[in-house]
């Protein structure tokens, strides 16, 4: 009988791999201008990337629930505590991508777009 932590790191990288096979899918039925805004915000560089974080989550004109997103995606990537550890292979740093996937995802659903490409503009602007 395999060891239970066997059974455990199979189950959450199967879990992690379907995870990511979905958040794949969802990118693909993405709309044009989505792509575009996450497409500039990946093209920011990293210390723009946290005061993006940063003034997202001051910003009294997106909902509350969504200002919390940035300072909790920070905070998730920066734990040194992952779900699954970093040093396996591939599967280790998936559960970053797909955590990270979801929560801009959810981002750029709850706040409205115009703050987003305002924000976006300012740091590009530099």
């Amino acid at each position: 009988m395999p060891s239970p932590w066997i059974i455990l790191a199979v189950s959450l990288s199967a879990a992690f791999l379907v995870g990511g096979w979905l958040c794949l899918r969802a990118w693909r039925r993405t709309d044009i201008v989505t792509k575009a805004l996450v497409k500039r915000i990946t093209r920011l560089r990293f210390a723009d990337k946290l005061r993006l974080a940063v003034a997202l989550a001051k910003d009294h004109r997106i909902p509350m629930r969504a200002r919390l997103i940035p300072p909790a995606l920070v905070a998730y990537l920066a734990m040194p505590i992952d779900i699954i550890p970093d040093f396996i292979p591939v599967i280790g740093y998936m559960d970053d991508v797909i955590v990270m996937v979801v929560g801009v995802g959810l981002l750029l659903r709850l706040a409205p777009r115009a703050v987003l490409e305002e924000h976006i503009a300012l740091l590009e602007g530099r």
